[in-house]
């Protein structure tokens, strides 16, 4: 509190100079003390000369009143300064860990619409060593390795393994490629074969997995992009069911909002031929694909049903497999009866014209299921037989019923 007589003398307006209160600075109170006192001296000054219209009273409260305007300017302008430096830090922090957080879900994690891939991550690596490590040793295999297609088509197929590899080595521009036929013919087995091949990261996704997410398909999309870029080896993505996903805008499917805006994506990372990753799309019926698709692919391949020389081909290379080979080992509990297994195959590559590939590999694998059942264990010319008798017959069945629902996607043409 001020002496009372330094109350009147400002209350008369007679102060021109600082109490003597304020003059005794640190000789009677402590530093705090004589900056209160001084602040409420100059409190004072000011009231009186808004009082009179005029000034401050007190000579030293007019200097320090200027000062403190400059104080009082240059504490606002650090204040801004600081607030936006603290929004950009906010910002740039928000981002950057965003950014962070991809690049560790690239490689721990993979997206959630890849069905099957080959790229291993942290996690798997950790949780299953051994198996990790027969990947990292498996050679790569042949591009037709369990593929039987028509003479013409292995060609063609080898022919773009061959340009794929000189492109990998070259560092260029990968080219996106279209397989289109009826189902089961091999279009994801090439595909699997050929980055396996060549020594590429694969992921495998079907269109219609894509097509039901609904809002989550744009960011699931994104992610999938993010994922293959990642790859230093050079990546392969595969999508089965592409006409699932990718369809024409007129359809009735595509008035889905968040499937057009997810199919937006698509298109807008697909707009260009990329040095990281190479686009194979699998197609029943590929006139149903957008417009904007067809200007992307760069190579086409129809994968037709198999022939009569196919048909005995996978004829013989599957009972090698499902039957042959395991009554060989004697490890499994098979056998196989005495008769001419050429000949057999002959006879059933006539008895199932119009079957794919998958079917005929169904049937070889039925006729391993019943030796395993039969008392004995043994597999006998009887046997595949029946089992070829049934399987005919579910096979014309089924094409009864699609022909029931009209033209179908298994009847495309080159």
């Amino acid at each position: 509190m001020l002496p009372v007589t330094e109350k009147m003398a400002l209350s008369e307006g007679a102060v021109t100079a600082p109490p003597a209160s304020c003059n005794r600075g640190a000789v009677g109170f402590g530093a705090r003390e004589f900056g209160f006192l001084c602040c409420q001296h100059t409190a004072l000054c000011f009231s009186l000369g808004r009082r009179e219209g005029g000034a401050a009273p007190c000579i030293s409260c007019s200097r320090r009143e200027g000062g403190w305007g400059r104080q009082a300017s240059a504490v606002s302008l650090l204040q801004v300064v600081g607030l936006t430096l603290l929004a950009g830090g906010v910002y740039s922090a928000k981002n950057g860990t965003a950014a962070v957080a991809r690049f560790i879900e690239a490689r721990l994690w993979k997206p959630s619409l890849v069905s099957e891939k080959s790229r291993i991550t942290v996690l798997e690596a950790l949780q299953h060593p051994f198996q990790v490590s027969r990947r990292l040793l498996r050679r790569p295999q042949d591009v037709l390795e369990g593929v039987v297609l028509h003479p013409s088509l292995e060609a063609q197929v080898r022919n773009m393994a061959i340009a794929t590899r000189n492109t990998q080595k070259n560092h260029g521009l990968y080219r996106n490629v279209l397989m289109y036929g009826p189902p089961g013919t091999g279009k994801t087995l090439v595909a699997k074969n050929l980055a396996l091949n060549l020594g590429m990261d694969y992921a495998i996704m079907t269109g219609e997995d894509l097509a039901l997410r609904g809002r989550e398909g744009v960011t699931a999309m994104h992610e999938l992009f993010d994922w293959a870029n990642t790859s230093r080896r050079g990546f392969l993505l595969f999508m089965d069911d592409a006409e699932a996903f990718l369809r024409k805008p007129a359809t009735e499917e595509m008035s889905n909002y968040y499937l057009r805006v997810a199919q937006n994506a698509f298109l807008n990372h697909t707009r260009q031929r990329s040095n990281k990753f190479m686009l194979v799309l699998a197609s029943r019926d590929p006139k149903q694909l957008h417009r904007d698709i067809h200007d992307r692919i760069d190579v086409m391949f129809y994968f037709d049903l198999p022939g009569p020389e196919e048909r005995e081909r996978l004829l013989r290379m599957y009972l090698d497999k499902y039957v042959l080979m395991p009554a060989t080992e004697g490890k499994q509990r098979l056998k196989l009866a005495q008769f001419d297994y050429g000949r057999k195959c002959e006879e059933i590559a006539e008895l199932t014209k119009g079957m794919s590939a998958r079917e005929i590999a169904q049937l070889a694998q039925s006729w391993q299921d019943t030796a395993y059942a039969s008392e004995d264990g043994v597999l006998t010319e009887a046997m595949l037989d029946a089992h070829v008798e049934d399987f005919v017959e579910q096979h014309q069945k089924k094409m009864r019923w699609l022909k029931r629902e009209g033209p179908s996607s298994w009847t495309s043409t080159p």
